[in-house]
């Protein structure tokens, strides 16, 4: 009988709290599993919160480059209509200020920094702004090469971002000497062919600026590419977050229907035990008149 009164108050608290296991010595084996279980939806959890972070930074960085692309374009446009008869030397000087504007625009975005306030584009120096302008008026990089990479799987690395060497990108100059730039160098020059009135380096400078339209856009390409793997990563993790949570509802929640049965039957089987044990006391105590 004290058996059944043990389960019956072991049932009513489980019904109770809607949880099987209330302390670990009712059930040990459960209560185990359900700690495993929440340490690895916990590491999920962080697992899941990295991606997001990744995602993040990632999208800003196809911001930067898709506003650089833009400005391009309208350079690109600069370069097709400028070399034109129509256009007197004070017009190409009035398109110089606007080219110069776009380079310190593209500048500008090429220091982008992300929602921890580090550089975007400075490689794994990203407290360090990675492109000012020298006393010469040319544009320099100050970060180096190096990308940092994050394990988003066993194995398996992503890297959080692209160094501004690539994303200057490398450029032959169209004049034939075979030298090698990058894209402010392109913009540089392009703003003192407008200024000088030099129609052949203009027209260079749209060829030029076709070569960096064409590493933003590859850029851009490698971006996409990473934001699908981080946004395929995510969907099989929360996949797996939701078989994880299942079997920890498995092992410690409480089936309701099933358990007020079981309390029903010890119930049940209590009131017999009582009314035995009451029969047999009442005999005992008649024999023990008698």
């Amino acid at each position: 009988m004290t058996d059944q009164q043990g389960q019956i108050s072991k049932l009513q608290s489980q019904l109770a709290s809607g949880v099987k296991n209330v302390t670990p010595s009712t059930d040990v084996k459960a209560t185990t599993t359900s700690l495993k279980l929440n340490d690895v939806i916990s590491k999920q959890d962080d697992y899941l919160s990295n991606l997001k972070n990744l995602d993040v930074g990632y999208i800003e960085e196809e911001t930067a480059m898709s506003g650089m692309v833009e400005m391009i374009r309208k350079m690109q446009d600069i370069a097709i209509q400028a070399p034109s008869g129509t256009y007197s030397n004070n017009e190409r000087a009035i398109f110089a200020t606007e080219v110069e504007g776009y380079l310190n625009d593209i500048r500008g975005l090429a220091n982008t920094r992300d929602q921890n306030g580090h550089f975007l584009f400075s490689g794994s120096t990203v407290t360090t702004m990675p492109f000012t302008k020298n006393g010469a008026g040319d544009t320099v990089y100050n970060g180096n090469q190096t990308e940092i990479k994050l394990e988003i799987d066993q194995g398996y690395k992503l890297p959080l971002n692209i160094s501004g060497d690539k994303l200057a990108g490398v450029i032959t100059k169209a004049d034939g000497t075979g030298n090698k730039v990058d894209m402010f160098a392109v913009m540089t020059d392009f703003v003192t062919a407008l200024e000088t009135n030099n129609i052949t380096n203009i027209q260079r400078a749209a060829t030029e600026l076709d070569e960096v339209a064409k590493n933003l856009a590859k850029n851009l390409t490698d971006n996409g590419l990473r934001q699908r793997v981080v946004e395929e990563r995510q969907i099989i993790a929360e996949d797996k977050k939701l078989v994880y949570e299942g079997l920890l509802s498995g092992s410690r929640d409480v089936d309701y229907a099933t358990s007020i049965t079981e309390l029903s039957s010890h119930m049940l089987a209590l009131e017999a035990a009582q009314s035995t044990f009451a029969k047999v006391s009442q005999l005992t105590l008649f024999s023990y008149i008698r």
